[in-house]
């Protein structure tokens, strides 16, 4: 499964994510439960905690484009 992003706050927080091979949204906190959980859909992804108590989803590091997360 490949994300884009389809919503973002001004401070550029990524809050909706679209699967580009369904076209299905996913809001940012079912991202975050999905990869937390282990689902395997997801296991090019992976959650990042912030220090202000914030958590937000980024693409493993790789050396494939294919599967970042872009806007």
């Amino acid at each position: 499964m490949n994300l884009n992003v389809s919503k973002e706050t001004e401070t550029g927080l990524n809050t909706e994510f679209v699967n580009m091979d369904t076209g299905r949204h996913i809001p940012l906190q079912q991202a975050i439960d999905q990869i937390q959980k282990g689902n395997p859909k997801y296991k090019h992804y992976e959650t990042v905690d912030l220090p202000n108590g914030s958590t937000y989803v980024r693409s493993k590091a790789d050396k494939s484009k294919r599967n970042n997360i872009e806007r």
